[in-house]
């Protein structure tokens, strides 16, 4: 009996001993992690918010062992996604807030031992270098989960940002497929022009960048305008090539709003109107980023030759921006039409 009665003061006093060792170990309270892309960080957004497409994306390190669910859709603030997998009885994402360039969830993690609270500020920041998304994780950790972390030798933190790690820069991959999507089609001989174009002039290398770069603001400036004048604009964002066919070093080019007729421009307004010569153009079209701009020229052109047609050097060929990045932050979705004027055979 001795021995039994030594053996459970044995037992209690490893249980109170090792009870304390737990409650002394130290877990953070919150956590902040940043996460760096070239990507623009609203393209992280829409999906990081959207719960639905967290199957293609979001896993933490261990198998899924059943499908992912999503309930209370009806309501983005509150939807919720649940599955589990290898480690986890039940991983539970909700939403809880919506803004412009922020999202606050909770997640939930429970194993067989233990179970976990996390409160998750998502920010999505996008500078002109590389964008960043900031993720700050508050937890309380309880002795369960302390003891797990003495049993497995990871806590839920521990893995939870591992998971952002990978799923991060899974999502990035995924984004950039995406987007790198485009298709330029030589839509043929179309009549167009007949408008006015409220501009502003500048030159630089045949280089898109470049070109777009000094065009962006005149965009904004000239709707401004037009906006405080109370004027209809009747084209969309146009950039007119002065000299694209000359062989110069330099492409000048005017950027601008069409208008259906001239309008007076106050002397202090740095901004020019002049007319777009109604006439048969040659329209190429691409579905897709900026950076195919070079291409859609280089086929336009090819294909005016394949077809044998004359370009009408008395006119300007111009870039129309149908659908543009004012309208969507998603780069495979723009619209941008070229106008090579030609001469009906």
């Amino acid at each position: 009996m001795k021995f039994f009665k030594y053996l459970f003061f044995l037992l209690v006093l490893i249980f109170v001993v090792g009870s304390l060792y737990i409650a002394t170990i130290s877990i953070p309270d919150q956590e902040n992690f940043t996460f760096e892309t070239p990507v623009n960080a609203k393209l992280f957004s829409s999906k990081v918010q959207d719960l639905s497409t967290y199957e293609t994306w979001f896993d933490f390190p261990q198998e899924s062992i059943s499908e992912q669910r999503l309930s209370n859709v009806e309501s983005p603030k509150n939807t919720t996604l649940s599955w589990q997998n290898e480690k986890f009885e039940s991983i539970n994402f909700q939403n809880r807030s919506l803004t412009e360039d922020s999202l606050i969830q909770r997640l939930r993690l429970k194993t067989w031992l233990s179970s976990s609270e996390f409160d998750m500020t998502w920010k999505f920041i996008t500078t002109d270098a590389n964008s960043r998304i900031e993720i700050s994780i508050e937890s309380e950790a309880s002795f369960w989960q302390k003891t797990e972390l003495v049993l497995t030798g990871t806590s839920h933190l521990e893995q939870l940002k591992k998971a952002l790690s990978k799923s991060l820069s899974k999502l990035e991959q995924s984004i950039i497929k995406e987007i790198a999507i485009y298709n330029i089609t030589p839509i043929g001989k179309v009549e167009t022009g007949g408008f006015y174009i409220l501009h502003a002039t500048s030159a630089a290398r045949l280089n898109f960048k470049n070109i777009l770069k000094k065009s962006q603001p005149v965009f904004k400036s000239i709707e401004q305008f037009i906006n405080e004048q109370n004027f209809n604009a009747s084209k969309d964002r146009i950039i007119l090539f002065e000299n694209l066919y000359e062989n110069s070093e330099s492409i000048i080019f005017s950027s601008g709003i069409g208008m259906e007729s001239q309008v007076a421009i106050p002397a202090s307004f740095e901004v020019l109107s002049k007319p777009v010569r109604k006439s048969i153009y040659f329209k190429t079209q691409l579905t897709g980023d900026y950076l195919n701009l070079k291409e859609l020229l280089a086929i336009s052109k090819s294909t005016l030759e394949d077809r044998e047609l004359t370009i009408n050097t008395a006119l300007k060929p111009f870039l129309e921006f149908e659908v543009d990045e004012s309208q969507t932050i998603n780069p495979s979705k723009w619209v941008t039409n070229f106008y090579i004027p030609v001469i009906e055979n």
